[in-house]
């Protein structure tokens, strides 16, 4: 497994955004296979079935087909093992990284508010990854459509934590209802998060998506207390980004705190530019337990790189912020040595190049001055800014590769197009869910410790891919991945 970015420490003057997983993360997320088969013990018969079953799932989830997923999908019980053996660990690696470098102080005695929760995959999340948080009297409200989803979680949760949270008593309460994501609003919510929900509400009506998203905005502000947070997380795609610009313009409306990912409250500068991009971040799947990424290759699913899209606001006034955020991963420019990424700022699009090669992770947060008759980029437009040596001498892995790999290079080679075609992580060109590359391995069977290996069954070619011998395309993104 490729080194992580993140586990070099940020440059001087720099706020990480996306941290490693911590030791005690990645040891609950190496046993949870044993909370699984506590929660949800599955026959023989359907251990052999769920690759396939998950293969299912993810073509039904696919973002870019019409209407996405059938409503309350998650109440059909092989769907849910499905679910829960893969999209559900997969999105506590993604949630576990992002947490931590946000803005959550949830005071003691607080309301949350977690919407389309499916088996609370948020609120384990936010368990494991804030232990700041674990002390404090939470009060929760968890809403799905799938009854059997929510109780599936919270047996999980209380696995995770050690107590009964639908205790009167517990320090987390949480009370699950079945029930559309609006019917979870309460109000005085300190925090109301939507993980994943966004995007699957955009294809079920004909009203055009901004209007939609723009009153979905204004539904999860009005339950808010002054000072309170929405957390919208979306899978790394370009509805899941549309959905967010959606809330985002509504957010600015209100005058709320824009607080991450966005350093300025103008327009998006990636609907600006001339890149293809669309503001997302990436990371590479280091510290995935094994049993995980074991299990995603019997499926044909695995993992060479993991997204996101998110946006956090506050009903506050909004706070002066500043900075480039870094909304790439690292490409080569034929005029300019070293590498470079692009960043987002109040200026607009910026090129940050790095003569010593060693550029910032996506997702860091750095101060930048951009010099008046700064020479722009040809590609982009943008304004190139020299960024200074990092005195720490520590290179980053560049996401999904190893030190030093020149992506522009790479999607050269998997996209056959010019040597920099716009941001390698943050638009077109991420092969997140590339699967079949490796050769599976045995292990990782959801039924058993051990089992003997299950003949892995032929993938019929699908949109997206191709059923000649030649290299397969990249295939579709799912909604919920």
């Amino acid at each position: 497994m490729s080194p992580d970015a993140a586990a070099v420490p940020a440059r001087p003057g720099a706020k990480r955004l996306l941290v490693p997983l911590a030791p005690d993360v990645r040891a609950r997320l190496d046993a949870y296979p044993d909370m699984l088969r506590k929660a949800l013990p599955l026959r023989p018969g359907l251990v052999r079935e769920l690759p396939k079953v998950v293969r299912e799932l993810s073509l039904s989830l696919t973002a870019e087909r019409e209407g996405g997923p059938r409503p309350g999908y998650l109440s059909d019980p092989k769907v849910l093992s499905a679910y829960l053996w893969y999209y559900l660990p997969w999105n506590l690696v993604r949630l576990t990284r992002l947490l931590p470098g946000l803005d959550l102080d949830i005071p003691d005695d607080g309301v949350v508010c977690d919407l389309g929760s499916g088996p609370l995959t948020f609120i384990q999340a936010l368990w494991l990854s804030r232990p700041d948080l674990r002390k404090r009297r939470l009060r929760i409200t968890c809403v799905d459509r799938s009854k059997r989803a929510l109780e599936l979680g919270l047996a999980l949760f209380a696995e995770l934590a050690g107590f009964d949270p639908t205790r009167p008593d517990a320090p987390w309460r949480i009370r699950v209802t079945r029930g559309e994501y609006w019917q979870g609003l309460t109000d005085g919510a300190d925090l109301v998060a939507m993980v994943n929900v966004a995007n699957e509400l955009a294809g079920k009506v004909r009203e055009p998506l901004d209007e939609r998203m723009e009153r979905v905005a204004a539904q999860l502000s009005e339950s808010l207390v002054p000072g309170g947070r929405v957390l919208v997380v979306e899978p790394g795609t370009r509805l899941g980004w549309r959905c967010l610009l959606g809330m985002r313009q509504a957010f600015v409306e209100m005058d709320m705190d824009i607080a991450a990912p966005c350093p300025h409250r103008e327009e998006c500068v990636l609907l600006a530019g001339r890149t293809r991009a669309w503001c997302h971040f990436t990371m590479p799947p280091a510290g995935a337990p094994r049993w995980l990424t074991a299990f995603s290759e019997r499926a044909g699913l695995g993992k060479e790189r993991l997204s996101l899209s998110f946006l956090l606001a506050r009903k506050v006034r909004p706070a002066p912020s500043g900075g480039a955020r870094v909304v790439s991963g690292a490409f080569s420019l034929a005029d300019v040595p070293g590498s470079a990424v692009y960043g987002c700022s109040a200026s607009g699009l910026l090129v940050l190049c790095s003569p010593d090669r060693r550029p910032p992770a996506p997702g860091d947060l750095l101060a930048v001055d951009v010099p008046a008759g700064a020479p722009l980029d040809a590609k982009s437009g943008a304004p190139r800014v020299m960024l200074a040596p990092d005195p720490s001498g520590q290179r980053p892995a560049e996401p999904g590769g190893a030190p030093g790999r020149d992506l522009g290079r790479a999607d050269k080679a998997a996209r056959g197009q010019d040597r920099r075609s716009g941001p390698p992580q943050a638009g077109a060109g991420s092969r997140e869910d590339k699967g079949g590359k490796r050769r599976p391995r045995s292990g990782g069977a959801p039924g058993a410790t051990r089992q003997a290996p299950v003949k892995k069954p032929s993938r019929p070619a699908t949109k997206g891919q191709s059923s000649g011998s030649g290299k397969p395309a990249r295939p579709l993104r799912s909604r919920r991945d």
